[in-house]
């Protein structure tokens, strides 16, 4: 279940940063769709999400979040809230990287229940015209239909600078499932792609790419588009 829970997010999951900026919000629309064999739920479903994020402080950004999902057949359908916190730990002036952590609950809707509370860790170490991210996130499921154990999943994205503002490269997402089920590499869900992301001027973003199913439990295609604003 806890599989679950992070596959279905991943589509219209980033490899996140730490950092914060006081006063800041940002106000981000994405959309996700994967494609595995005809039996899976996996296959023909999109997902989109809504996120408004704003920095209270110079370490301390709070995020609510609401997703959407249409599986293969059916309507889209109200998914999930979701509010996390944000906390930038570790400025790169200091330590020559950002570090930060993140704390979430997500309520599920209805059907979809269990909910799901989650602790993340977020890593970004500037290297010249290259720049790495690191996410390590864990959660575990509460309330309703919940099952013991805690589920954890690995993000990461290496870009390089390729023109102003704009950032190409490639990431990886392994999400381990429970991990009290100790299942195998198959069993599990392992994708990794190309990414393109940027700023369009104004206080515009974008990010978009492909990921490839490298597990026989992981979609076979992943795709992503992602456009946001800051104020």
């Amino acid at each position: 279940m806890a599989l679950n829970v992070s596959a279905q997010a991943s589509t219209t999951g980033s490899v996140g940063s730490p950092g914060v900026t006081k006063g800041q919000t940002a106000l981000e629309a994405r959309v996700g769709y994967s494609e595995v064999d005809e039996a899976s739920s996996q296959d023909e479903r999109f997902r989109s999400r809504v996120q408004i994020d704003h920095g209270f402080t110079d370490y301390y950004a709070g995020r609510i979040v609401v997703s959407q999902d249409r599986r293969k057949g059916d309507n889209l359908e109200h998914d999930a809230v979701k509010f996390e916190n944000r906390f930038y730990l570790m400025d790169e002036n200091d330590y020559g990287f950002d570090f930060g952590v993140r704390a979430a609950y997500s309520h599920k809707d209805g059907d979809k229940k269990p909910s799901s509370v989650e602790f993340g860790l977020y890593g970004l170490v500037p290297m010249d015209a290259y720049e790495l991210r690191v996410n390590q996130i864990f959660s575990y499921e509460v309330g309703e239909d919940a099952e013991s154990g805690i589920g954890g999943e690995t993000r990461l994205q290496l870009t390089r600078s390729i023109a102003q503002n704009h950032r190409l490269g490639l990431e990886s997402f392994h999400d381990f499932g429970n991990f009290s089920e100790d299942s195998e590499y198959n069993a599990q869900s392992h994708t990794v792609g190309p990414v393109l992301k940027g700023k369009l001027g104004d206080g515009f973003k974008y990010e978009t790419g492909y990921r490839a199913g490298i597990s026989d439990s992981a979609p076979d295609h992943s795709f992503k588009f992602f456009i946001g604003k800051t104020f």
